[in-house]
């Protein structure tokens, strides 16, 4: 009894060194999360075009429901570049952010939390699943025209030049270099070009170290130390607070407006955020959109109320936080308290802070969401996905962004949908050396009496039409019975059964004959249910068995008798012993 005392007291004891173990690792992965986290809010705050209150706030609020709701670990919630490019491509045709900021804060709030309400509402319909149907090549030219789109826009602020002067002197899509150059800040260029540089060498050798705060501190400290205020455009004061809890109704005309960015934003934010879940996740982690899409919204409908900016899962601080350790959501209420405490103590020195660091800063981030590998791939392999890449990337450059990113999310359903409708179907023929070998249709003798088909894939209504056309060739030839194999087939809908029926009738009118084989139970319910078992025949249905080709040598005897009635008629009738039995393997 003595003995069995020890085990008994040393469990609750190696339970509570397991948790705390797994709240200290937390703990150091939030750290280091915050250390990345801080100097992209501010950058994205300003990139949105609101001071960098609001983006910090976006990072503690968003990142504190997200890790009370959302499903995976490793993802961190916050403002990011895409979100915050979008922002500013949306609401600076509403307002001015130079000219009217505090009109512009409340909007940028208000799409939040549209945003946040477009996002439940996607979770509660159950909606989120559709993000499937949005391949990769979209979500790298979305990014990829993004990333371009920022890199452009934050040249102005790596050279040193003053709003004004950048206004006067950028025209279209890319600004003119060589008025830059005339504007120029040589202290600004060594900053924001060495600090960039600075970051793309850690980015890619020393991953673990917080490149982006440390060229932010040195910068503030170098700005001064050498009493560079004066000399370099600067951030300038930061209120030390987080926006107090308030929300301005927009007006029904402006709320009308925003509501094509909003729905941008939302729908790019959940397709960002379950493709970052499931690379950064841990392989036994189930990803659930829907999930996924509810904490988003939450995060951004709450944060919206201290005047956030919308934020999205963010691809580089979800890394570092996998590669930190983390095992629990607890590690992003962690990093949000980070940056909170950070942010209080810091923000007197605003007024020290260099914008060609924060541009060094932003650049870094976006020359990652270039995906230029992929791109060539895609080039060297597939033509529709490259289409849909290349066109999603031109309507980032030349379209509203709100716009553009359902552009490449049509393009992408449009090339989808091309592919879907193609038939496969394939003429079986008897082989000596195996069962059947597979030939295209088209090759096929007209004198044939017995054709084999072999349907494959989804058969749906954008194929009835090409069917419909397959079918009454075969119709008009010298067959007498068509046999189809549907064993490689799925979801049968109510346009192909037509075009099987009407096919079946006009086969009778010709005195001709229709077999089905390899039909699933679930297909020949199906068949059932719609009439077709009747007008095709039940002895002309064979079902699937559980080996290869059983039914297909069943309805090859059968289509032989119905082909030959008169030879079929001389011959004595086969045993029915085994009639239960497969003959051979499906």
């Amino acid at each position: 009894m003595s003995s069995a005392s020890p085990t008994t007291t040393s469990t609750p004891t190696k339970r509570h060194a397991s948790s705390f173990t797994g709240l200290r690792r937390n703990f150091v992965a939030g750290l280091t999360v915050a250390a990345v986290e801080l100097p992209q809010a501010i950058g994205y705050a300003l990139l949105a075009g609101v001071p960098p209150q609001y983006g910090i706030a976006a990072s503690i609020v968003q990142g504190v429901v997200s890790a009370l709701v959302g499903s995976a670990p490793s993802v961190v919630v916050g403002p990011t570049n895409t979100q915050s490019l979008l922002v500013i491509s949306a609401m600076s045709r509403l307002v001015d952010p130079s000219v009217r900021p505090e009109t512009y804060v409340q909007l940028v709030a208000a799409l939040a939390l549209f945003k946040g309400v477009m996002q439940i509402a996607i979770a509660a319909l159950r909606l989120g699943d559709l993000v499937r149907f949005v391949s990769k090549s979209v979500i790298v030219g979305i990014a990829a025209g993004a990333g371009i789109l920022i890199i452009l826009g934050q040249l102005p602020h790596l050279l040193g030049i003053e709003r004004a002067a950048a206004a006067s002197v950028s025209t279209g899509l890319q600004p003119r270099l060589e008025d830059h150059a005339h504007f120029s800040n040589p202290i600004a260029i060594f900053i924001g070009v060495g600090g960039a540089a600075l970051l793309l060498i850690t980015n890619r050798f020393l991953r673990q170290l917080p490149a982006a705060l440390i060229l932010v501190v040195l910068a503030t400290a170098a700005v001064w130390m050498f009493d560079l205020q004066g000399k370099v455009p600067v951030v300038g004061s930061i209120a030390g607070q987080i926006p107090s809890f308030s929300l301005a109704w927009p007006g029904l005309e402006k709320a009308k407006m925003m509501l094509p960015g909003a729905a941008a934003l939302a729908v790019l934010g959940l397709i960002e955020t379950v493709a970052i879940a499931k690379t950064v996740s841990q392989s036994d982690v189930r990803i659930n959109p829907n999930r996924e899409a509810m904490a988003q919204g939450l995060a951004n409908g709450i944060s919206s109320f201290f005047q956030a900016i919308p934020g999205s899962a963010s691809f580089t601080r979800s890394a570092v936080s996998r590669a930190a350790g983390t095992t629990s959501r607890s590690a992003s209420a962690f990093a949000a308290a980070a940056v909170l405490i950070a942010f209080l103590l810091l923000a007197p020195l605003g007024k020290y802070l260099p914008n060609a660091a924060i541009a060094a800063v932003l650049i870094a981030s976006s020359i990652g969401l270039i995906d230029l590998r992929f791109i060539f791939r895609i080039l060297r392999t597939s033509w529709p996905d490259a289409i849909v890449c290349l066109v999603t990337l031109v309507a980032m450059l030349a379209a509203p962004l709100e716009y553009a990113v359902f552009i490449g999310i049509v393009v992408n359903i449009i090339v989808y949908l091309r592919s879907a409708s193609m038939l496969h179907m394939h003429e079986m023929i008897p082989s000596e050396s195996g069962p059947f070998l597979e030939r295209p249709l088209h090759t096929r003798g007209q004198q044939d009496r017995i054709v084999f088909l072999q349907l494959e894939g989804e058969l749906f209504f954008g194929v009835a039409d090409e069917l419909r056309k397959r079918l009454d060739a075969l119709l008009n030839s010298d067959l007498k019975v068509a046999i189809i194999r549907l064993k490689r087939t799925h979801g049968i809908d109510a346009t192909i059964l037509d075009a099987l029926d009407q096919f079946a009738r006009d086969m009778q009118r010709h005195g001709k004959h229709l077999i089905l084989c390899g039909v699933r139970e679930s297909q020949e319910k199906l068949l059932a249910a719609y009439g077709l078992m009747r007008v095709i025949g039940k002895e002309n249905v064979f079902p699937a068995s559980a080996g290869i080709w059983g039914s297909a040598k069943l309805a090859l005897a059968r289509a032989t008798i119905l082909a030959n009635p008169t030879e079929a008629s001389l011959k004595p009738k086969p045993s029915t012993a085994n009639v239960g039995a497969p003959a051979c393997p499906e």
